[in-house]
């Protein structure tokens, strides 16, 4: 379960966002849609501490977190619940595709460097690459990049995913493969929260769409309503940018 309560954070004058309230159920899958800038991305980072939210609380299982007064402790606690697969991969560039596997295995979960390898390798399986264990970023495509992110995050057996914007960095030929490995890890009963704008994979994979616009949650919803009859106007004139008229009410 996670509970988001209140979220704010501020870049300088710039109200990032602006008091989000936001629960997720256990493997729940939730979408989070609207245009650039809306804070959908920074709510993800402010997720696992990647930014520091100025004020709101974050409930993660059985661990809660006042954005406020964390301390080292606390924050430690929040970060060990999730992953993230990052728009631009965020591959070390000096290491091999193993390497990138392995290490989260061996900086956040200590186990011996041939566990490690043994993990890797069955994860690197997993998103279709086995026999580039020793490439390095530079000779892998990036549809191959995000496999290998993807591959990190998973073998961390994580309770949440993060998903920012997983194909924007992506040729469109590219695209497809990813969106159909995601929908793979997503029948695995995970709990993940995926930011894209990619539409109608959001329509099939979720169970919740949340669409956010100037740093706030406008609206959220079952696919099928946000997408077949949303409430607000500002969720019409988005969608109405995405998709044909028709499959808007």
């Amino acid at each position: 379960m996670i509970e988001i309560k209140n979220l704010k954070k501020s870049f300088n004058d710039n109200e990032v966002l602006r008091g989000i309230n936001l629960s997720i159920n256990d493997n729940e899958i939730v979408s989070i849609i609207g245009s650039s800038g809306g804070g959908k991305s920074t709510l993800l980072r402010c997720l696992n501490f990647l930014e520091h939210a100025d004020s709101g609380t974050i409930t993660i299982g059985d661990v809660t977190v006042d954005c406020l007064s964390a301390n080292k402790s606390d924050v430690k606690k929040v970060i060990s619940k999730s992953t993230m697969v990052f728009q631009n991969f965020n591959l070390f560039k000096n290491k091999t595709a193993l390497e990138n596997i392995m290490d989260p295995l061996l900086v956040n979960k200590k186990i011996s460097k041939a566990e490690a390898k043994d993990l890797a390798l069955k994860y690197l399986a997993r998103v279709g690459l086995e026999g580039k264990q020793n490439e390095y970023p530079s000779k892998l495509s990036g549809g191959q990049q995000q496999r290998i992110g993807i591959a990190r995050a998973l073998v961390l057996n994580p309770e949440i995913i993060l998903f920012d914007e997983p194909t924007s960095a992506l040729d469109p030929e590219l695209v497809s493969d990813i969106l159909k490995l995601i929908k793979e890890v997503s029948a695995e009963k995970r709990t993940m929260i995926i930011v894209t704008h990619e539409m109608a994979f959001a329509r099939d994979v979720s169970d919740k769409v949340v669409y956010m616009d100037k740093g706030e949650i406008v609206e959220m919803g079952a696919p099928e309503q946000i997408f077949s009859n949303p409430k607000e106007e500002r969720t019409r004139q988005f969608l109405a940018r995405y998709l044909q008229p028709e499959y808007i009410i």
